[in-house]
Parts: structure tokens; sequence; C-alpha cells
């Protein structure tokens, strides 16, 4: 269910169907959202009073997640410094804290290299947890640090123990090429959590599902903050400050990506009718989605909206050249675009 209320269409598959009648013409689905986006009102408490008093409130939150980060550089316990450099970016805050992260990340680094154990690398989970998200921040982490927890050749000891094998799951996607001692690492994870999904409780059971299908690190960020925001508060473990935070940031989030949809539905609707090109797809939403999770962040606003009309015009022309022009249409089209005069724009 969506902000005002009310619950969005189904999305449904929509494959082209060949029209034999129309010249080979590809026939799609019309957009199953409608005038959904199009007809959105905010509900009365996303008034402009109710905006003032999140922002005052997710701003003192703010203050104490860093407090979080300051005790942590006091502690300098690596295993506590990671758990919440990755319980903020799964949770979609990490663009709130970019300054208190980036100087976490560094002292976890310089740690591992100072000694293994300054590292916490005892504890599967927390090595990890490290090697992945320091490689996801650009500092090199050899795979010999899970070298020690093996127990034969492909073999990891943490057989029982499903958060462990999870972020070794997690982490081994992080690989490069040639590192067959991660790619083992993966084949070993999968098939340990394969066997004890029907055994875990929630939320680790929907966890590793979701891992299964999509490793952390080669899923959309988007849409794992919208999953782990739900699931956060089921951790026992879990901050409350943190998932107040989450939970403001998460609502002001659907609140703006709701009103730049409205935008971009009803520019789309005067573009598509200008064209008047039935035969191409009508996917604004479904392209929005796509800009969203390649750059989620409130301030990227602006961007959200420059690549989504971008690449739905792109796609009128993509379905022209594939789907409705002949060869010899495609080439007199190529031919005028080259020919364009820079001049005269």
């Amino acid at each position: 269910m969506d902000a005002c209320g009310a619950a969005p269409p189904t999305v449904a598959s929509s494959p082209a169907k060949i029209d034999a009648a129309s010249n080979g013409t590809a026939a799609f689905a019309p957009s199953v959202w409608g005038d959904f986006f199009a007809t959105y009102v905010p509900p009365p408490t996303q008034a402009c009073q109710w905006h003032i008093l999140l922002y005052e409130r997710m701003k003192e939150l703010k203050r104490r997640v860093g407090r979080m980060f300051e005790d942590g550089e006091a502690m300098g316990g690596v295993a506590a410094t990671v758990a919440l450099v990755d319980t903020v970016e799964r949770l979609g805050l990490d663009s709130h804290f970019r300054e208190e992260i980036a100087a976490a990340i560094s002292r976890v680094h310089v740690a591992g290299e100072e000694g293994p154990e300054l590292a916490g690398s005892d504890d599967l989970h927390v090595a990890a947890t490290r090697f992945r998200l320091l490689r996801q921040h650009g500092f090199w982490v050899s795979a010999d640090v899970f070298d020690k927890f093996r127990d034969g050749a492909v073999n990891f000891g943490a057989t029982n123990d499903a958060r462990a094998l999870l972020s070794l799951y997690h982490a081994a996607h992080m690989a490069v090429p040639g590192e067959s001692a991660l790619d083992d690492a993966i084949a070993f994870a999968r098939r340990h959590l394969q066997a004890m999904i029907g055994e875990l409780r929630s939320p680790a059971a929907e966890q590793v599902s979701r891992a299964l299908d999509h490793p952390l690190p080669r899923y959309t960020r988007l849409l794992e903050t919208m999953h782990y925001v739900a699931e956060y508060g089921q951790e026992e473990a879990h901050d409350s400050t943190l998932l107040e935070l989450a939970r403001l940031n998460s609502n002001l989030m659907r609140s703006l990506h709701l009103k730049e949809l409205k935008a971009l539905t009803m520019w789309w609707r005067d573009i598509y009718d200008a064209v008047n090109l039935p035969y191409s797809r009508d996917r604004i939403v479904e392209t929005y989605l796509w800009c969203c999770g390649m750059i989620p962040e409130e301030e990227n606003s602006r961007g959200r909206l420059i690549f989504t009309k971008t690449f739905g015009i792109l796609s009128l022309l993509d379905d022209t050249f594939d789907v409705h022009a002949t060869l010899e249409e495609c080439r007199r089209l190529n031919e005028a675009f080259q020919r364009w005069d820079e001049n005269a724009v």
C-alpha cells in the first residue's frame, strides 16, 4: 500500500506480441499503472508542517547515530564498527553519514593491516562482513583471511551458523576473476544455506531466501533497504534509534518518490500522446524504478528526473528501430541522425 492509502496495481510481465497484420509491428501491453501516479494527491498528514517536524526529528536522531560512530572510534572495536556500518548502509542511511562511514572503514582497514588479531578475524561473520565492506569501499583485502576458517580443501567450519554462512556468501560475491577460493566459498555456503532454510525463523529465513536469489553485492540497494527496514525491528540486537531514523527516512523518500512519479507521469503523458507512436512501450514508471536503483539518494532527485526522461525518449527510438521500422527505414533514420547539425541547436 502506498502513502496515499491506495494499493498500486499489480505489475505483470507484458512481453511484446508480433502483429502480423501490421507489418510485423510488436504490440506491447498497455501500462499497468494507468493514471495511478498521475492522480496521486499527498495525504493531509504530509503537509508542510509534517515535513518540518520530520526533518527536526531526523536531525536529532542523526546526532545520536553520529555519536555511535564516535563511540566506536573511542573503543576501537572492529566488530562493533563493522556491524554499525553494515546496518547503516543496508537501512539506506549511508548518505547521511558519508564522512563517518569513510573514517570508520579506514580504521577497520588500518586495524587489519596492523595485525589479524585486531581485525576481529576469529569470528567468521565479522571477518566476512569486514571483507565485503572493505572491498565495496575500494580497499583491497586478500581472500587469505578466510583460510583460518577452513577445515578442509573447500569446507568451512561454521556449517550450522546461518548468520556466518550468509555473511560468507555475500562476501564471496566480491571475488575478482581467478579467486577460486571464493568460488568454493559461494558453493559451500549456498549448499548449507539451502539445506537449513526450512529451519530458520523470520527474518533470517527471508534474508537467506533473498540472498540465494540476489546476493547483497548484486542486489539493488533500494530494494534491499525496503526489505531490511521492515526486517531490522525483528532482530534481537536492533537499535531503536537506527530503526526510528530508518523508518522516518523511508517515509520521507517514499513521499519524494511519489511526487517525482507524479511529475514524470504527467510529462510522459504529454510526450507519449504528442509523438503518437502506439507501437512503443509505455513504461515510464519502470524506467524510473531503474533510475532509483542507480541513484536512490534524496539529493539526486533532479538526476533521477533527467535520467528517466532521457531513457524514456530513448525507449521510443529503441522500439522504432527494433519492432516497427523496416531495415531500409532504420538505415534512413540512422542517416538522418548522423547528419545532425550541432550548429543548428
